[in-house]
């Protein structure tokens, strides 16, 4: 598993100088994910025995956390890869699970169906069996890595199964699947995200994963707490970075009391994510109360952190060099990837 020190130099060396062009062209930083893979990190929660890193999802916060203090939508486009990995590594074949402990297969998440009434576990997309071959149609909203991700952890209806939803593998080139060419947004501009449309999108029937009918579990146990967890270190990276932005910039006794402010809000949430992470490696199944604490405790941290760096550090703040106006619009757009807030305090309330 790549070290700490050696992660630095390859973020140095090509996630950081591509982060700037990337967040004003909207562009998707293709070179750092192909650096991050040759690097090992798309395949290090990868089996061991596949040739992976074998690493859990503290190992993977950690990578987020560091990539994100830099570039934000980079780290999205890995939150997004890492738990689609969590659904392949239980129910994907040898060959794929291979190719994605080699570090030269990206994967991400399409289970939010768009429309007003997005729920986790109930999609509306359809799923229709002919002859072997499976056509999806659905409209899927924030999408990561849309369009530049060689396979998508899908939800849909069963085909015939009694449940709320079934997962399918989609790839990245199946027909039927279209994209926008323009993904715009104010914020996470590098990690193209939109809504993608499968109209339909056909599949082997062989790409089911897992049972149909039974995607809960999968959802529940694997994608879920992956993704809560990985938003959570997003959010730690967010804050770090603007925390060091705005202490290059701000000086005198106020600068220090608000930059003191920044970093309690900061350290609260990461003692809320080491507990959370720390529950789930030990006991999973009883660790979601604890990401759903986590996953409101970092959106409000990194909202407010941001917004501090950008009030102390007035007009340089607004410099595009500096870094902080993008963390800012980073954030809140980080916020706004489902699920949302408010999708979290439902399955709490539940």
């Amino acid at each position: 598993m790549i070290h700490r020190e050696e992660l630095a130099r390859t973020i140095a060396a090509v996630v950081e100088p591509a982060a700037y062009r990337a967040d004003q062209l909207g562009r998707f930083p293709r070179e750092a994910v192909k650096a991050l893979g040759r690097k090992g990190i798309l395949g290090m929660t990868a089996s061991r025995r596949l040739g992976g890193g074998g690493g859990g999802l503290a190992d993977a916060s950690r990578v987020v956390e560091q990539v994100a203090a830099s570039c934000a939508g980079t780290a999205t486009v890995l939150r997004s890869h890492f738990s689609a990995v969590a659904v392949l590594e239980a129910h994907a074949d040898f060959a794929l699970r291979k190719d994605i402990a080699s570090g030269q297969h990206l994967s991400t998440l399409a289970l939010f169906d768009a429309g007003p009434d997005r729920r986790l576990l109930s999609p509306t997309g359809t799923a229709w069996r002919h002859g072997g071959v499976v056509d999806l149609n659905a409209r899927k909203a924030w999408v990561i890595s849309a369009g530049e991700a060689d396979s998508y952890v899908w939800s849909s209806r069963p085909l015939g199964a009694h449940g709320p939803a079934t997962l399918w593998l989609v790839p990245g080139y199946a027909p039927g699947l279209l994209v926008p060419a323009d993904h715009g947004g104010i914020g996470l501009r590098a990690s193209s995200s939109t809504t993608v449309c499968a109209d339909p999108v056909q599949v082997p029937e062989a790409n089911l994963l897992g049972v149909d009918g039974d995607a809960t579990d999968a959802v529940l146990d694997l994608a879920l707490p992956w993704f809560l967890g990985l938003g959570a270190a997003v959010a730690l990276g967010l804050m770090e970075g603007a925390i060091a932005a705005a202490r290059a910039q701000a000086d005198g006794r106020g600068a220090r009391t608000e930059l003191a402010r920044m970093r309690l809000r900061a350290d609260a949430v990461r003692v809320l994510h080491d507990d959370a992470l720390g529950a789930f490696a030990w006991h999973p199944g009883q660790a979601l109360h604890k990401l759903f604490q986590l996953a409101l405790a970092s959106a409000e941290g990194v909202v407010a952190v941001t917004d501090l760096a950008m009030k102390l550090c007035e007009d340089a703040a607004f410099r595009r060099d500096v870094g902080i106006e993008r963390r800012f619009r980073d954030a809140r757009a980080s916020c706004a990837i489902e699920p949302t807030v408010e999708t979290v305090l439902e399955f709490a309330a539940r």
